[in-house]
């Protein structure tokens, strides 16, 4: 990322060129001279990409493994050896355990230095460490010869020698005082290498062979690569998520070979080891620092930490893919701006507003029909908070009007629409952003407009494509911006995406998502103590909603570890509250669900405080000022963001407008 301006703003802009490059590709809108005065945040490197995808591809299959094969496990990446037992508060109590700084004299001083790439403590098999290497993605983009290539791969296969030996000595001294002779399980992957490669490379290298066999722990050399976890084991690389029956099948094998039968079952570990070690790795003691561009250090210790951090991500700070930015600085008067749901396009007219108000131009927010009001009141009192704060400042900006229409009766409505617009135009000019907008009311409406004002100014946006006037300019926004991947390949499956075509397709990202986001949660609406009919007339299915709210610690507090303020696109700073808060969570059913609904009662037997939605809450639930869970129909919600949404499967446009609502956790009840 980059920070850039656009509008007259400071934002940061996801970048598409070669990482660690300036590599800008298409449109930037940037000025050279305000691009160097603007502070950047630092590169992230090529070699950092490929390590995280080749762990990412790496988790993703052993969490899989783990679920089909009931494998319980926890699971750490990139643990420093100074991080375990290393926050400064549990200094005193740490010191009368092994730490890495006392690490036995006989051992080599440096290796007091280093990390675990994977620690997984097992509930069995004790502790299976892995080196991660990510080698092999880029030879044909090199053009490396296979002499190259082999050369490369036995490097990569001492250096994991050498750390792997590193880091048995290391957690051998950690676990000292645990227990003695624990099993320590060695491993090398290479996710982006297949086993024949691996293999072909160390044929011609006999000392290199023996040395493995003895780290590994075999007596014959072809069972090197076996032993090795490469991607023959693993998911496709374009699709990490997408963990194949066969693929599951080579890793369980792999398994099998590397860790379930390495060692006799006299070696398994006790449950009182187990949760020691569990205690020592994961307790608050430890900390494990998520490497980031913005914001630094974040620790995450919990599920409901990692979804509240997940949604920051995606929203915390306005965030722009290049053409957008070229589209706020070209500025063209009149743009419909398209695309599937979460592609940033409430924020481009966000941004737009803003840069007319601070222009000094009354902004109108219209919104032409009842399914559009809530993003248009969002929108109206987040342009009215920048012109509180421009006040506040001493300036004097443009002032926003919310106008609203709520029907499709096009002979009466817009009339009056365009009557309302023409008195507030000054001097023939008149600045409009309409978000949501759907039908022949806006087509109309446009085509008035256009005839009686010559300055208009009118940036529209909507998901659906064909609701534009001829003339106006058109642009698609289609790469994911708002949600991680395991919400966006849930909205993608919508019909009016896959069939009907009304909603154009999500197209490649381009670049790094910040996560995969949390695992979707599904609960299913069937068996015992399930009742017949919807899901919101279920007492168990509501008593499972509530559950897992209560799982993720909605409304308790928590101590967060961070040392940065992150800005906000609703205010200039915040600090950020210690957790998930009521009103970061919706309830959505296509057709809404009724107060006295079953579902509805158990979350408030819960203690949980939940509210349904009705037609004059629509303010309150756009600016989130109640914290309450609101519970309400999709089609009243739409453009709105919230970090948890529990959306109830089964109706009409349900991916689309529901599903798509969220930034981080997603929960569906289904039927089947």
């Amino acid at each position: 990322m980059t920070r850039q301006a656009a509008a007259g703003q400071e934002v940061l802009v996801l970048e598409t060129g070669q990482p660690g490059q300036s590599g800008q590709t298409g449109h930037t809108g940037m000025i050279p001279s305000a691009a160097a005065s603007i502070p950047q945040p630092p590169r992230v490197q090529d070699s950092d990409l490929r390590d995280d995808a080749a762990m990412q591809r790496l988790l993703l299959c052993l969490q899989k493994l783990c679920e089909d094969n009931k494998e319980v496990m926890v699971g750490l990446t990139q643990l420093q050896f100074g991080e375990y037992l290393g926050e400064p508060c549990y200094a005193a109590a740490a010191a009368q355990l092994p730490l890495a700084a006392n690490l036995p004299s006989v051992l080599p001083r440096n290796w007091k230095q280093g990390d675990f790439d994977v620690l997984l403590i097992h509930r069995h098999f004790g502790l299976v460490i892995c080196e991660v290497k990510a080698f092999g993605d880029n030879i044909k983009a090199l053009n490396m010869t296979k002499d190259d290539k082999d050369k490369n791969i036995r490097k990569k296969l001492k250096e994991a020698m050498a750390q792997l030996d590193k880091a048995e000595a290391m957690l051998s001294h950690l676990v000292s005082d645990v227990a003695k002779n624990l099993p320590i399980t060695k491993t090398i992957a290479f996710p982006n290498l297949t086993a024949d490669e691996v293999q072909q490379a160390l044929s011609c290298d006999t000392q290199l062979t023996q040395d493995l066999c003895q780290c590994l722990g075999t007596t014959d050399p072809a069972d090197i690569a076996g032993l090795c976890l490469c991607s023959d084991q693993l998911s496709d690389p374009k699709t990490p998520y997408n963990v194949s029956s066969h693929v599951l099948r080579e890793l369980g094998h792999w398994w099998h070979r590397r860790v379930a039968g390495a060692g006799p079952a006299s070696h398994t570990v006790s449950f009182d080891i187990y949760k020691k070690l569990i205690a020592r790795f994961c307790c608050p003691a430890t900390t494990v620092t998520v490497p980031c561009t913005c914001p630094p250090r974040v620790s995450v210790k919990t599920l409901g930490q990692a979804v509240w951090w997940t949604g920051e991500c995606y929203t915390a700070v306005i965030t722009l893919f290049p053409e957008q930015v070229h589209l706020l600085n070209t500025a063209p008067p009149r743009l419909f701006v398209s695309g599937p749901p979460g592609t940033g396009k409430t924020v481009v007219l966000l941004m737009m507003g803003r840069k007319w108000l601070l222009d000094g131009h009354d902004v109108h927010i219209v919104s032409t029909w009842w399914g559009s009001l809530a993003a248009c009141m969002m929108l109206y009192h987040l342009l009215l908070q920048t012109v509180k704060t421009q006040q506040s400042a001493g300036v004097s900006p443009g002032q926003p009007h919310l106008l609203q229409y709520h029907s499709y009766n096009v002979g009466n409505d817009v009339p009056k629409a365009v009557n309302d617009l023409l008195q507030a135009a000054n001097g023939g000019s008149l600045y409009v952003i309409a978000d949501e907008v759907k039908g022949d009311f806006f087509k109309t409406l446009c085509d008035k407009l256009l005839l009686e004002v010559p300055q208009l100014h009118l940036w529209a946006a909507s998901c659906y494509h064909g609701h534009t006037s001829a003339g106006w300019q058109l642009e698609y926004l289609t790469r994911p911006l708002r949600s991680p991947p395991a919400v966006v390949r849930e909205v993608e499956q919508d019909e009016w995406i896959t069939e009907h075509r009304a909603v154009l397709t999500y197209s490649e990202r381009g670049v790094p998502d910040h996560t995969d986001g949390p695992p979707v949660r599904r609960v299913y609406h069937r068996g015992q103590g399930h009742s017949d009919g919807r899901p919101d007339n279920c007492v168990t299915c509501g008593r499972e909603v509530a559950s897992f709210l209560h799982s993720l610690r909605v409304g308790v507090t928590e101590n967060v570890t961070t040392t940065a303020t992150i800005a906000t696109s609703t205010s200039g700073g915040i600090t950020p509250p210690t957790c998930l808060q009521w009103r970061d969570v919706l309830v959505l059913d296509w057709f809404g669900v009724k107060d006295d609904s079953a579902m509805v009662t158990a979350i408030k037997e819960a203690d949980i405080p939940v509210q349904v939605m009705s037609g004059d809450d629509s303010e309150d639930v756009a600016t989130a000022r109640s914290n309450v869970v609101w519970v309400a129909g999709g089609e009243f919600v739409y453009g709105l963001e919230r970090k948890v949404v529990v959306c109830l499967e089964g109706d009409y446009n349900v991916r689309l407008h529901c599903m798509s609502r969220c930034t981080s956790q997603l929960m569906i009840v289904s039927r089947s």
